[in-house]
C-alpha cells in the first residue's frame, strides 16, 4: 500500500507543479514544451523545457529560472521538490509545435512518422494552414543511378518525432 500512497503524492505534487508553472507563463509570450519530472523522493527534480516564437536567449532562461523557483517555493504546498531547472528544449527534444519548426528552415531534420516511416532532408519552409505542414527536400539514392532530389509536403500531424540532425563536418 506505501507504493499506492507514494505514486499518489507525487501525482498530486506534480499536478500542483504543473497549475504553477502553467499560470506564471500564461501571460506571456513563451510556451512549455515539456516539464519533466524525475527522482524518487527527497531528490525530485522538474525540468520545465520553454521556448518562443522568435527564440529565447541564457539572460532569459536565467530569469525565468529564479522567478519560477522562487514562486514555487512560496507556492507549491507539497515540498518535495529538490531542484527547478528551467532550459531551452535542444536539439536532442522532438518539436512539438509547428511554429518551432520555422526557426530551422535550411537545416537537416530527420523525421519519424506516425506510420513508422523515417524521413530525413532539408527543411524548405514551414506552412500553418488548417492542419499546418512542412516541405523537406529529400535525397533519393538509388544503387547505379546519380542521387535525385524530391520536395515532399508533410502534415505537422503525421510527424511522430522530429529533430534536427547534427552534424559534425569540417
Amino acid at each position: 500500500m506505501v507504493g499506492c500512497e507514494t505514486h499518489f503524492f507525487f501525482a498530486k505534487m506534480e499536478n500542483e507543479l504543473k497549475s504553477i508553472i502553467e499560470e506564471y507563463f500564461s501571460s506571456s509570450d513563451y510556451r512549455i514544451i515539456e516539464l519533466v519530472l524525475r527522482g524518487e523522493k527527497g531528490t525530485k527534480v522538474a525540468e520545465v523545457y520553454v521556448d518562443k516564437e522568435d527564440g529565447i536567449n541564457i539572460n532569459e532562461l536565467a530569469a525565468i529560472n529564479r522567478e519560477l523557483n522562487d514562486l514555487v517555493d512560496t507556492k507549491l504546498i507539497i515540498k518535495d521538490l529538490s531542484k527547478l531547472v528551467v532550459s531551452s528544449p535542444g536539439a536532442e527534444r522532438s518539436f512539438r509545435y509547428l511554429w518551432q519548426l520555422k526557426k530551422h528552415i535550411g537545416r537537416i531534420l530527420e523525421i519519424e512518422l506516425q506510420s513508422g516511416e523515417k524521413a530525413e532532408g532539408k527543411l524548405e519552409s514551414v506552412e500553418d494552414s488548417d492542419s499546418g505542414h512542412i516541405f523537406l527536400e529529400i535525397i533519393i539514392k538509388e544503387k547505379g543511378k546519380k542521387n535525385s532530389v524530391e520536395s515532399r509536403k508533410i502534415n505537422f500531424s503525421d510527424i511522430k518525432e522530429s529533430r534536427v540532425k547534427i552534424s559534425f563536418s569540417k
